[in-house]
């Protein structure tokens, strides 16, 4: 439920979580506060007049933060006099939101809905069909992310593919895949790269360092999609009524920035890049009300995390070298034109789809699932008359519910039970 601005403005000042001393301990360790700083149980990694100069530190900055937000809460409330919907595209983002309670702190006319900013959520459950079908042949290890592995494809996962034998190794990026052929040669060891255009820089990488070096027993199966279209897509719908969308900084890395212009000049949008720090979501928010208050249409590229030039133009002249723009698969959305990655003709030694000859085809999807509604901003996962009930983290029948930046995971997570319909 959103609140009054007076609910916000009587909110307690001090409220503390054992996550807001992360840092100060050691790792294994979770200390409990009281809310006048007596310590009730601790284990310290430094020294005790190091650990109060620690939270004392902790507690100044503290309150800037809390006073930045609470005076951006307030510009919200201000802002916000008519319904407002808006788009979160970035699943991390989302996450952030839910985890400091932000839309109980927001005007009651902002809605906010998903987009398709989670990887594996989007991921069609055919492309997982190849990455089984890829994993089962023999002499194969397969490097992939966690979240991925337990996404249902028509019949399979790759998790239930390592039961029945696949060599399926996690990974955290696309070098720790070519360290693994370099240790294991007799082996053909294909990177599952999943994910948005800024992740398509360090998989360029890797592959021209592969090619460069001749590791032949490397390759890359690319499941690699573009924001832009998409969202293009998404914004033909009348019914959605987006005024604003918010999207993470790491579209700064490879995206046109030019494309987002776009979008906000074609579909008469509020845009605004924002990094993932919470005082970044909320100002990103703030400013998408301010501009929807002005009746502006205007891309607002004003993140607090900037990129050189000279990084950007590296990491497009890779991403061009290695790829180039086809139509591709989204769960739920269709085809979309020009909007995903494949690799170039040149670098085929590397495209595990044509070293295997795998083509991505439709496959089935489970019919209780709603990710396809959540994704699009359609419907929020309380909607969904599985969320909760035979659809849980512990036993999750879609990817919103299996991955830590799906929607379904958050809200679970979180406690959160709005629907769209409240």
């Amino acid at each position: 439920m959103s609140s009054s601005l007076g609910d916000v403005l009587r909110e307690d000042r001090w409220g503390l979580t054992a996550g807001h001393f992360q840092g100060f301990f050691s790792p294994s360790v979770i200390p409990c506060f009281e809310r006048d700083f007596r310590l009730s149980s601790f284990n310290l990694s430094v020294p005790m007049p190091g650990f109060f100069w620690a939270v004392m530190h902790w507690r100044k900055n503290l309150g800037c933060d809390l006073e930045r937000q609470r005076a951006l809460l307030r510009e919200l409330h201000q802002l916000v006099d008519r319904p407002m919907r808006l788009m979160v595209v970035c699943g991390t983002q989302n996450r952030a939101i839910l985890k400091h309670g932000l839309r109980e702190k927001f005007p009651r006319e902002l809605e906010l809905v998903a987009g398709p900013g989670c990887s594996v959520c989007v991921m069609p459950a055919g492309h997982i069909d190849a990455f089984v079908k890829i994993a089962m042949q023999p002499g194969v290890i397969m490097a992939a992310c966690d979240d991925i592995l337990k996404v249902p494809g028509s019949k399979d996962s790759l998790g239930s593919a390592m039961k029945k034998g696949a060599r399926i190794r996690s990974i955290n990026a696309p070098m720790d895949a070519l360290d693994i052929a370099r240790r294991e040669p007799e082996a053909t060891v294909v990177y599952l790269a999943v994910g948005f255009e800024a992740t398509a820089p360090g998989v360029a990488e890797t592959i021209l360092e592969a090619a460069s070096l001749g590791i032949e027993n490397f390759c890359v199966l690319p499941s690699i999609r573009l924001l832009p279209p998409t969202i293009d897509l998404l914004m033909m719908d009348p019914g959605l009524n987006i005024r604003g969308v918010l999207c993470s900084d790491q579209i700064n890395t490879i995206s046109d920035t030019e494309a987002y212009s776009e979008l906000a000049r074609r579909h008469n949008l509020s845009c605004y890049i924002a990094g993932f720090d919470i005082d970044d979501i909320l100002g990103g928010i703030v400013s998408l009300a301010r501009q929807i208050r002005n009746d502006e249409s205007v891309f607002d590229d004003t993140s607090s995390f900037i990129y050189s030039s000279a990084d950007n133009r590296k990491a497009r002249k890779m991403v061009s070298e290695v790829f180039f723009k086809v139509d591709t698969d989204w769960r739920g959305l269709g085809t979309i034109e020009k909007s995903g990655f494949v690799i170039r003709d040149e670098l085929s030694l590397f495209d595990a789809t044509k070293r295997f000859n795998v083509r991505f085809k439709e496959g089935e999807e489970s019919c209780m699932c709603q990710c396809n509604a959540i994704i699009s901003g359609r419907e929020l996962p309380p909607d969904c008359p599985a969320f909760g009930m035979v659809c849980t983290p512990q036993t999750p029948i879609g990817p919103c519910m299996i991955s830590d930046e799906g929607l379904c995971h958050s809200y679970f997570k979180y406690g959160v039970q709005t629907s769209s319909r409240d």
